[in-house]
Formats: C-alpha cells, sequence, structure tokens
C-alpha cells in the first residue's frame, strides 16, 4: 500500500481532488472532516478544549462553535497551540486507522491540510501539494466562502509559504484552471502512480 497525502494552500482545491480520486474508486481521509469531531459535545478532545478555552466558545448544545474556535485560533497564537496539541495527534490516530482498514489498497489517499506544519511527512510514502495563484485562491474564498478580500487576503498570508511547500512535495498540480483541467492533470498524476 502507499499512503499519499495531499496538501496546499487555503483554496487550492485540495477537496476538489479528493472528489476527483474518490470518483476513481480511491480512498480519502478527510483530516479537516475528521478533526470536526473534536468539537461535538461527549467527545474526549472536546472536553479537554472545554476546560481550556473561553466558555462563550461553547454553544446550547455544549459543542464547541466551530466558526468562534476558527476566530479566536486565528488571532490568538496560544490558542490555536493550544488546540492544535489536542487535535493533531486525535486526526493522526484516526488517520492510521482508517489506513489500516485500506490495507489490500495499492494506493490510498488522506487530505491534510496543516501536513507540513503538523509534522506528518513521515506518515506518508509520497506528498502531492496541490496549489493556486495568490490571485486565485482569494478570489475563491471571496466567491465559495463569503469572505471579504481583506479577509481572504488575510487567511491566505496567515498560511505556510506556498513555495516551500511546493519544494517539500514529491509531486504538485498547479490547480488555476477549470475543474476539467483540473481533472486531466489528476488522471495524469494517477497514470504515473501506477
Amino acid at each position: 500500500m502507499k499512503k499519499i497525502g495531499i496538501t496546499g494552500t487555503i483554496a487550492s482545491g485540495k477537496t476538489s481532488v479528493s472528489i476527483l480520486l474518490k470518483r476513481h474508486g480511491f480512498a480519502v481521509f478527510n483530516a479537516d472532516q475528521y478533526a470536526r469531531m473534536c468539537t461535538h459535545n461527549g467527545n474526549v478532545i472536546c472536553e479537554q478544549l472545554k476546560k481550556q478555552l473561553p466558555a462563550e466558545l461553547t454553544d446550547a448544545q455544549g459543542s464547541i462553535d466551530r466558526k468562534k474556535l476558527a476566530e479566536l485560533i486565528f488571532h490568538d497564537e496560544d490558542a490555536r497551540k493550544l488546540v492544535n496539541s489536542l487535535t493533531h495527534p486525535y486526526v493522526r490516530e484516526g488517520m492510521h486507522k482508517f489506513f489500516a482498514s485500506h490495507g489490500d489498497e495499492a494506493l490510498v489517499f488522506a487530505e491534510v491540510p496543516l501536513l507540513f506544519e503538523a509534522g506528518m511527512e513521515e506518515d506518508f510514502d509520497l506528498i502531492l501539494v496541490v496549489t493556486c495563484s495568490k490571485e486565485t485562491a482569494v478570489k475563491r474564498m471571496m466567491e465559495d466562502r463569503d469572505y471579504t478580500e481583506e479577509e481572504a487576503i488575510a487567511r491566505y498570508d496567515s498560511q505556510i509559504d506556498p513555495q516551500k511547500q511546493i519544494e517539500r512535495a514529491d509531486e504538485v498540480i498547479y490547480n488555476d484552471g477549470t475543474l476539467q483541467q483540473l481533472n486531466t492533470a489528476v488522471n495524469r498524476f494517477l497514470r504515473k502512480m501506477r
């Protein structure tokens, strides 16, 4: 089994690549979706976070409001470090269970936005970076996520340098074009893998 990590900057098209891979019948673990469980009432990580984060982040159901949490960790470095120190090991454990459950497959993928930041390179046989220009990413965030231009630029600039990601990648897909062009790039990548 070859374990392939998919990462890249915000709004680069990582999820679009994952969807295309799933359409080809590949198993794809989604780190962000798995990490969401950490904000659900009753989850072991959620309970730890509630003890250490401001009470106003907890909603009426006892879960952590993800939007408020995102705002907090975007502006508060200590809160971001705390959240990452609890959620990254939880996600990594879930990912390894996922890999184990797909052990008979030739290629298994994991979409991990913070792959480099979480120090997860060693978890993969190959790292695929999906990237696009800053202009494209900002435009997508404004169109798809209703960010203002200022918010989109701030989010983009707060991340790891895209050039550093490209340098650390085994394979790179540039995604500034159409979905059709992305699909062609994914097919080319898969042919290389086979």
